[in-house]
């Protein structure tokens, strides 16, 4: 079973997604408030455990954010939403593409890369998108820390529940 659990802070901010086990052993320990149960159940030794979809701790953890996100292939395939910047594909193996070839001075950074799918890489090569007569559907962008968070939520199909909790609107 691979069910994810929202977590929130003692202030109901979302804190990240946890795993169901980790989930039923914080409910356990007496550590967090189920908000929420999902309809599935888990059988334990003489006893039938229902699977929570939103937690809340009891107490508030500071949490420490970073003053931005980092850049890293993972988040800029979920920034652009697993979709190539070149022609939208959403079903193909993706790479990175830098925007301004690295042979011409291009960086690696949030505002140089994009998803791209592999034939619209091949495509492009070591070129810019105009001489190829490939335009980005999308401008690249350095998400914020709060961007970032409901982009991610949205993905896992967790935030217009937590709309509809009345935690963001």
């Amino acid at each position: 079973m691979n069910t994810a659990c929202i977590l929130l802070n003692g202030d109901y901010t979302f804190l990240r997604l946890v795993d169901w086990k980790k989930a039923i052993c914080l409910v356990i320990a007496d550590k967090v408030v189920v908000l929420k149960y999902s309809d599935r159940t888990i059988r334990g030794v003489g006893k039938v455990f229902p699977v929570p979809a939103v937690l809340a701790l009891i107490k508030i953890v500071r949490s420490v954010y970073r003053s931005k996100v980092p850049f890293s292939k993972k988040n800029v395939l979920i920034r652009d939403r697993f979709t190539c910047a070149y022609c939208g594909a959403k079903e193909k193996p993706f790479t990175i593409d830098h925007v301004i070839p690295q042979s011409k001075g291009g960086k690696t950074d949030w505002e140089n890369c994009v998803t791209c799918c592999q034939e619209c890489n091949n495509k492009k090569g070591s070129r810019l998108p105009g001489e190829t007569g490939m335009h980005l559907i999308r401008r690249p962008f350095q998400p914020t820390i709060a961007e970032f968070i409901r982009i991610r939520l949205e993905q896992s199909g967790v935030y217009d529940f937590l709309v509809e909790l009345g935690i963001y609107s």
